[in-house]
């Protein structure tokens, strides 16, 4: 039995406060901005909580340098919060409290994190591992706060890992912004943020730190619920919707990122030009990365091996396109009885122009006379 699965009998336990409720501040520290309109510190007020699940997403407001109030979305990586998160067994969750805290900042300042960190990552190694080390298995430890705060140590490093994926992806993505993705605007840490105890050294400081990103705000509706509201007049409206969602998914494969969460609850629609986002790249696999641990694997060594095609084969694998659009569809004909097709990437000829390629630069260099050596 999980150590955390519910309330322990005969322990007091106090559950931490969210910080993260309607009208409340956040004072927000800008790490990195994209936008010439932002103070180095913004106080932003939570207008509403759109999601805390994987992450704490808000939409907040504040004011930029010419003091005009704006609207963005806020999202944080904050290991304290978080449904799917802090899932311990089904769909019950781990919360967060002032013990967890303490087994936590206790653990930090013994200099135990960095091993623990190195310890996990060696663990889920594809290569020594088939299945992740999750950090609900460490609640399974016999000292109880020991599992509980490498059960906080694990949370923050997936925290950490989430935030530089997103942030790798939308640097990756710029040209996408606006159209297929959402624009971002900054890097900030959140500055109101639990703080430990005592003070504590600078080099751990950032163990204690609550990343997060601030992106453009879409008005519209989640993909997801497209077919809980009333039916169209014609279902083609909701077919273009679709498709336009699924080539989304497409392009951001064609600029070397697969995404590992990818479903329509992770689109968001603009409801005046009824074009789709995708709005959640915090789990991604991206080639140049891919294609580095193939060579560290040997791959290369097999004559016929090319590292295009096994990208675009784990793409079609995954497909993100069907991920999105043969979901909906099977909701659509449930919900109406209609059957809507959808396009999809030709992969059998994807395939094919890869070989050509590759046997036209093969023939090109054969034809190419080498040059002597002096």
């Amino acid at each position: 039995m999980h150590l955390y699965a519910g309330l322990v009998p005969g322990r007091a336990t106090t559950f931490n406060p969210t910080l993260y409720q309607a009208g409340r501040p956040l004072e927000l520290q800008v790490r990195k901005s994209y936008s010439p309109d932002l103070p180095s510190r913004v106080t932003a007020t939570i207008s509403k909580v759109l999601s805390m699940t994987m992450s704490v997403v808000l939409d907040v407001t504040f004011q930029t340098r010419h003091g005009l109030p704006v609207h963005h979305v806020l999202k944080l990586y904050d290991r304290r919060f978080g449904s799917c998160l802090r899932e311990v067994d089904g769909d019950r969750v781990a919360p967060h409290t002032q013990e967890n805290e303490a087994a936590f900042e206790a653990f930090v300042r013994r200099g135990m994190m960095p091993g623990f960190l190195r310890h996990r990552h060696e663990r889920n190694d594809p290569e020594e591992s088939v299945l992740p080390v999750g950090a609900r298995e460490f609640l399974d430890e016999p000292n109880r706060t020991e599992g509980l705060a490498k059960y906080e140590a694990a949370l923050w490093q997936d925290c950490s890992e989430h935030f530089e994926c997103e942030t790798k992806a939308y640097h990756r993505l710029a040209k996408l912004q606006g159209t297929v993705v959402p624009h971002l605007y900054a890097y900030v840490s959140l500055l109101s943020a639990t703080k430990p105890a005592t003070i504590i050294p600078p080099e751990v400081a950032p163990y204690f730190e609550v990343r997060g990103i601030l992106l453009e705000r879409i008005d519209g509706y989640c993909l997801d619920n497209l077919t809980l509201g009333p039916l169209p007049k014609n279902l083609r409206t909701w077919q273009h919707i679709i498709q336009l969602a699924a080539d989304a998914a497409y392009e951001i494969n064609k600029h070397g990122i697969i995404m590992e969460d990818c479903t329509p609850r992770n689109v968001v629609v603009d409801g005046k030009s009824q074009t789709p986002r995708i709005v959640d790249l915090a789990q991604c696999m991206f080639r140049d990365e891919m294609v580095s641990e193939w060579y560290k694997s040997g791959w290369h060594e097999d004559e016929d091996w090319d590292p295009e095609l096994e990208y675009w084969e784990q793409v079609s694998t995954t497909c993100n396109p069907g991920a999105i659009a043969a979901v909906m569809a099977n909701r659509i004909y449930r919900k109406t009885g209609a059957k809507l097709e959808f396009r999809y990437p030709d992969w059998s000829e994807i395939f094919a122009k890869i070989r050509r390629r590759r046997e036209e630069a093969a023939a090109r260099a054969r034809k190419t006379p080498r040059r002597q050596g002096r």
